[in-house]
């Protein structure tokens, strides 16, 4: 090699190692309060540790709404996130559009992971056109998080396993109290955000079903007797005042009430106690939904997709092992995020460790196989976000003549309702 050459060889070497260092880094968006981007920040901290030369770029998003805009913003302008969370009642309308990169076969065909490492009911939940497009992070459900020091004052034994739905109403209306005597009310029995994702277990107890076909529904189903018997003893809460009225709610969300020591009770996913374990002096504790006919419970679901478009897949799909490997899965499970969806990390010491709240962590394993979805159609998010308002009217203004609850719904989403091909 003349000494012409060796220097054109060296230089080429420096331009090389120049274009890897100024390579895009990865692109990963997510959504959630402080304390769950918090465990994001963390997960990626130790990635970058164990990946020397891939860089990460976080997008933290605060609300869900703006985590959805900033999204379709980005996959409508050719250049969307490399990597994003999100729930499986939302990335349908990514999939029908063929942006998504299926993940679950790509991390098969690279040995990681099996999908039969993964609990059933999340893997299915992200399946569209026969595939796994997204890989689940989480398979957590709706349980009841408790105040134990209230529960206490007023005398209730704390729920157990099989409570069922009187049972549910007598604590919630022994937990309502004026603590001062002025006439109002200081601690509310119940806090409970009207939204389908909340109702819907209650109609599954009840023998009752939300639309007529899971996988390409064409209706609600809220007018059958099972469902209208649910919706009467969700309704009961509110003519029974034992969650705060309209304009208290809107004051004060149920997280920070609950957190004061305003709320006995809430209904809530895992990712509530993230937040929780931040709480000084509060003692608390999960136990399961309520019992009726039947037991019954709502998925909640994060995965892991990636877009088509990345030009970043090999990092990107480095980045997704680490997270759902056992030190990156065990990152997230010990934050209080998630109920991790790799079965080997969620029977583990980071998701079941005693010395950490809630006591009764169990109780979220022992409820996935009670655990149920609703539609993850490519329209499905836009139906939620309709029903949304209606289901809020009905549930805090039950004196008010109006039409049935299935009438209201319909006539909001009804165009939207059997568009979509089976997934």
């Amino acid at each position: 090699m003349t000494g012409r050459t060796r220097a054109l060889t060296a230089a080429a070497l420096v331009l090389c190692a120049g274009a890897a260092q100024a390579a895009e880094p990865l692109r990963l968006q997510a959504f959630g309060d402080p304390a769950e981007l918090n465990a994001y920040k963390e997960l990626i901290a130790a990635f970058k540790a164990a990946t020397p030369g891939v860089d990460v770029e976080f997008i933290p998003v605060g609300k869900q709404r703006d985590h959805m805009a900033k999204l379709a913003t980005g996959f409508s302008g050719g250049k969307p996130p490399d990597l994003f969370l999100i729930n499986f009642r939302r990335f349908g309308q990514f999939a029908a559009k063929g942006v998504l990169e299926p993940l679950g076969p790509a991390l098969t065909a690279r040995g990681k992971f099996r999908e039969s490492d993964f609990y059933e009911q999340a893997t299915e939940a992200f399946r569209f056109g026969g595939q796994l497009m997204c890989t689940p992070q989480n398979v957590s459900s709706l349980v009841t998080y408790y105040n134990v020091a209230l529960f206490k004052q007023a005398g209730l034994p704390l729920p157990t396993a099989n409570w069922d739905w009187p049972a549910f109403l007598r604590a919630a209306k022994a937990l309502t109290r004026d603590t001062n005597g002025d006439g109002k009310t200081d601690v509310y029995g119940l806090g409970f955000e009207p939204t389908l994702i909340r109702l819907v277990p209650f109609v599954w107890q009840a023998g009752g079903e939300l639309v007529d076909d899971l996988a390409a529904p064409k209706r609600f189903t809220l007018d059958t007797p099972a469902a209208l018997e649910a919706l009467a003893f969700v309704r009961s809460w509110s003519t029974s005042k034992v969650v705060p009225p309209l304009v208290e709610n809107k004051s004060e969300d149920h997280e920070s009430r609950f957190a004061r020591g305003g709320l006995g009770m809430v209904l809530h996913s895992r990712r509530y106690t993230a937040t929780l374990r931040g709480v000084p002096n509060l003692d608390w504790d999960v136990a399961p939904l309520p019992r009726h006919k039947t037991a019954a419970t709502v998925l909640h679901a994060d995965a892991y997709c990636m877009a088509k478009a990345s030009a970043n897949k090999e990092a990107a799909f480095r980045f997704v092992e680490f997270a759902l490997g056992d030190v990156g899965a065990g990152i997230v499970a010990r934050s209080g995020r998630t109920v991790p969806a790799r079965k080997s990390v969620a029977n583990g010491p980071d998701f079941l460790d005693a010395r950490q709240r809630p006591r009764s962590a169990q109780v979220f394993l022992d409820s996935i196989a009670q655990i149920r979805r609703t539609p993850n159609i490519a329209q499905w998010n836009e139906i939620e976000t309709r029903a949304e308002p209606l289901v809020e009217d009905w549930y805090f203004h039950p004196g008010t003549p109006r039409s049935p609850l299935q009438q209201d719904v319909t006539m909001a989403t009804g165009n939207l309702m059997g568009r979509s091909a089976r997934p």
